[in-house]
């Protein structure tokens, strides 16, 4: 206003500089609120492109014939994928025939159906890898393509019938499931299903929850005793019962870490096996259609005969069984028989029918599968009854000797008959062991009930840089701070000078005579020092502005830093971290901190610790000029922070432990979320959508009541603190009015009122601030807890210690009395294991499931550490050796292969990238 030459008075003037204190805090929430608004903008865009996404309903007809269960009639289906459509993905695909081959009572007939050519689609690169952000949005207004990966598929399936489907791999064998429980896209053609059927389906890779293994089985359905055993029986789990630490109570980890693949999948087998008995009808499940996709391929040959014979052929004789297998012996017994190829069905008939045409494909997969055998027999046999020269030559005799060979046979024959003489009893012994031992695996977050410890701070100074750069900081909001005062302290000073003591001349007219007076201005313009006045509030606002900067810049860069420092420092120490954590610690949990804990550190606890910062240093400020104009207002300082600080320990507690009780309760809502997401195939096909809905719901009120409960303490806080806050200003006004101190200007008391009325604005939100901001160091101290208490794994190099470049040259493999056991306090599951396996030998490892094959390939990765005895490859003891040279130099395929998002030549060679 002085620089368009407006008198300004000392109560516009102070009136003005409050309005400005009360806009400085949101002000200053601008920019996160527009953060947030963002965030939620973007997070809408997603959450409406799923809901407004249409569903997949499938179109279904009648059935023909009313005994038949399913029936489909030319179908053709896919899958449906984004991709970025190019003009040949536009072109219109025509219908190709496709000929399929019937070998039934009649002779061989051939069929004609039509097909889509939509699958030749050139699909790019990048249109098989995850999109990004951006793409997203780009997808979200396009529409799919179908990739057609079953055509022309005609097949009945009878009430009772036992359909068996085989074909070479990726032939379109599951693809055939996937149509009927409605996980793919019909394009052509008509299906019908009987809409009253109950469906059980067991899938390729079976999907167990962390539960235990009864809960498993039952999978939400009431237990029955004799029921239950029966079918655990012939599901051939009872030897399994018996070697887990509390039987079918025993806690399963997620995904089934802590079971072999074949226990997975006999159990996957026993849940749809179990349902409801009905003893009238001797039947073991009330599903009328069983989908089982090559049950029997991660089981021994003995297992798969038993779980054949005893489980499909007996106890779901009068059911209907789509049974997809690789183990072509099996075929024999099916009452029809699919041949696939190509996602085609190209022969079907009986095994009787489909052998009697020698040419055809079943016939050839027949015969392979029986050379195949006999040259495995011929070659056991051979290895059997002659003992190499070579390895007789080097001493070896002991080792390849035919007659201790013979005795492990019939040492394995005998145990295999007391086994099934035991069958009847068999679970009768196994309860006993579930109520006698503890079959807990996880391990859940414990809730700590102290306040944020001083070490979380330290640690969290330290990842920012150390005291150097955190006094830095300090030091740069304290200038700011400064700058801010002087700048209201220099505007009361200035409008205390007046008009610098500037007399100007008055004329005044009295009985027509003209008089010249001189009286002192009372006007600010008339200031002689008035561009000097200017000029220095000018540079000081300048130097505001660029503090102002520097502060938030400096502050955001020390906050970054400590984040990204916290979060590298966490991930490595899990990743670094022995397997047997990730067998008793659910993925939840893992989750938990690297999302919402490190959210917490990234971007709550800096926006509201800069806050509190800046709002301190305001109150500082104001007490002091109050101070300064009256000094008595330290007395009734005193009871206004005893009851500031009173409300602040009540409400802290409630808040910490609160904010303590979300994050452990995000956990369990993560872990439900993932599983949901890997079994949804088999919990759309069991019905169990609603139970699993129900279930998240559960689990997200727990955590909806432990966030409500923090907001309600937060507000509880704010509605006391701003009750006391009018003490403040209260206070101030009658002190400087009633009894101001000898030489206080008017203009140091104006301003005094003003900090008066500004702290007590912001001091509640400052405490708010403060009790928030210490909650959300929890996240940082749960962070901290996993990087200063997680075991790591062995180092990855060890300098003194390197093996050649060669290594291992020859790869002579020798065990000497290797004992090792998954976690401490657990029975051995190697014992003394000693082998020697020389340069170039082949050796195959057999034995029941569960009974440690797999995990002597985890000891020679070290993935697993050895508990007594050692292993040597070419002569070096592996466990003096770093894990990254071990590791690198060999080779595994694991028993569940494990495939990264990317194009197949990304995975296939990821270890080049």
């Amino acid at each position: 206003m002085t620089l368009t030459n407006q008198d300004i008075t000392v109560t516009q003037a102070f009136v003005f500089i409050s309005l400005l204190n009360t806009l400085r805090l949101p002000l200053g929430v601008m920019p996160y609120c527009l953060k947030y608004l963002a965030e939620g903008y973007s997070a809408c865009k997603r959450i409406k492109k799923i809901l407004i996404a249409e569903d997949e309903l499938l179109t279904l007809s009648e059935l023909s014939d009313q005994r038949n269960l399913v029936e489909i009639r030319n179908g053709y289906f896919g899958w449906k994928v984004h991709s970025h459509r190019t003009a040949e993905s536009d072109t219109q695909t025509a219908l190709t025939d496709t000929k399929v081959t019937s070998y039934g009572s009649t002779g061989k007939q051939d069929m004609t159906y039509k097909q889509n050519g939509g699958h030749m689609h050139n699909l790019d690169e990048k249109d098989m890898l995850l999109e990004s952000e951006s793409s997203e949005d780009s997808l979200e207004s396009s529409s799919g393509d179908t990739i057609i990966t079953l055509h022309g598929i005609t097949l009945c399936l009878a009430k009772g019938e036992l359909l068996g489907i085989c074909g070479s791999v990726g032939s379109g064998k599951t693809s055939i499931i996937q149509a009927i429980l409605g996980m793919m896209r019909k394009e052509n053609g008509e299906m019908a299903l009987n809409k009253d059927m109950n469906i059980a389906y067991v899938p390729q890779q079976a999907w167990i929850m962390n539960a235990t293994v009864r809960d498993n089985i039952l999978f939400g359905k009431e237990f029955d005793s004799k029921k239950y055993w029966k079918i655990v029986e012939a599901c051939a789990l009872l030897s399994d019962f018996k070697q887990l630490p509390a039987g079918d109570q025993t806690e399963i980890g997620e995904r089934g870490i802590n079971l072999s693949g074949g226990q997975k999948r006999r159990i996957s087998l026993a849940r749809a096996v179990y349902r409801p008995i009905s003893l009238a009808r001797a039947v073991y499940s009330d599903a009328d259609l069983f989908l089982l996709d090559d049950p029997l391929s991660a089981v021994d040959a003995h297992v798969g005969q038993h779980l054949f014979t005893h489980c499909l052929k007996d106890m779901l004789k009068d059911k209907t069984v789509l049974f997809v297998t690789h183990q072509l012996q099996f075929l024999t017994d099916c009452d029809y028989i699919l041949v696939m190829k190509d996602g085609q069905i190209i022969e079907e008939g009986t095994h009787n029918n489909l052998m009697a045409y020698m040419d055809g494909e079943y016939s050839n997969l027949i015969k392979t599968f029986h050379d195949d055998t006999k040259d495995s027999d011929d070659k056991d046999k051979t290895d059997y009854e002659e003992v190499p020269r070579q390895h007789m030559q080097n001493g070896d005799a002991e080792r390849y000797n035919p007659t201790k060979q013979k005795n492990a046979a019939e040492n394995y024959v005998e145990l295999r008959a007391q086994s099934k003489m035991n069958k009847t009893s068999g679970y009768e012994s196994v309860e006993p062991i579930a109520s006698s031992l503890n079959g807990k695996l996880t391990t859940n977050e414990n809730i700590s009930e102290d306040k944020v410890r001083l070490s979380t701070v330290t640690s969290y100074v330290e990842a920012a840089g150390g005291a150097g750069i955190t006094s830095l900081v300090v030091f740069l909001l304290v200038l700011y701070s400064g700058f801010q005062s002087f700048e209201n302290y220099w505007i009361s000073y200035w409008i205390e000078d007046g008009s610098g003591g500037v007399y100007i001349n008055q004329t005044i007219i009295i009985n027509n005579t003209k008089f010249v007076i001189s009286t002192l201005s009372e006007k600010i313009i008339d200031n002689p020092r008035l561009s000097f006045y200017q000029t220095v509030y000018a540079v000081g606002l300048i130097l505001l502005l660029i503090m102002a900067y520097l502060t938030a810049h400096s502050y955001m860069a020390f906050c970054i830093r400590a984040s990204t420092k916290i979060h590298d420092n966490i991930f490595r120490r899990t990743i670094a971290s022995p397997m047997r954590f990730f067998d008793v610690t659910p993925s939840g949990q893992i989750l938990n901190r690297f999302s919402k804990d490190m959210d917490e550190v990234d971007a709550n606890f800096p926006f509201q610790s800069d806050m509190f910062l800046k709002n301190i240093s305001l109150i500082l400020v104001g007490v002091v000029m109050i101070l300064i104009a009256s000094p008595w207002f330290i007395l009734a300082m005193i009871p206004i922070v005893g009851l500031i600080v009173t409300v602040g320990r009540l409400s802290a507690s409630a808040i910490q432990q609160s904010k303590r009780i979300e994050n452990v309760t995000k956990s369990p809502l993560f872990s439900h979320i993932a599983a949901s997401v890997q079994g949804l195939s088999t919990i759309k096909a069991y019905k169990k959508e609603q139970e699993f809905f129900h279930k998240f719901n559960k689990l997200q009120d727990r955590n909806n009541m432990a966030l409500l409960m923090y907001d309600s303490s937060t507000r509880w806080t704010t509605v006391r603190i701003d009750s006391v806050c009018l003490l403040i200003s209260i206070s101030t006004f009658l002190l400087v009015t009633l009894a101001p101190l000898e030489g206080t200007t008017s203009g140091v008391a104006a301003l005094a009122l003003t900090y008066a009325v500004s702290i007590s604005d912001v001091i509640q939100y400052t405490l708010r601030l403060g009790i928030e901001s210490n909650a959300r160091l929890i996240s940082a101290e749960r962070i901290q807890s996993y990087i200063m208490n997680l075991e790591s794994e062995a180092p990855a190099v060890i300098e003194h210690s390197r093996p050649e470049r060669d290594w291992p040259k020859y790869g002579a493999i020798k065990f000497h009395n290797v004992n090792v056991r998954y976690r401490e306090g657990l029975p051995l599951v190697l014992k003394n294991i000693s082998l020697d396996i020389k340069p170039q030998e082949k050796i195959g490892i057999v034995g029941r499931t569960g009974s440690g094959k797999s995990s002597l390939a985890l000891t020679l990765f070290r993935i697993m550490e050895l508990d007594g005895g050692s292993i040597t490859i070419d002569g070096v003891n592996i466990s003096t050796i770093g894990l990254e040279d071990l590791r690198s130099r060999l080779s595994i395929i694991p028993q569940d292969p494990v495939l990264f998002v990317g194009t197949v030549r990304y995975v296939a060679m990821i270890q080049c990238y």
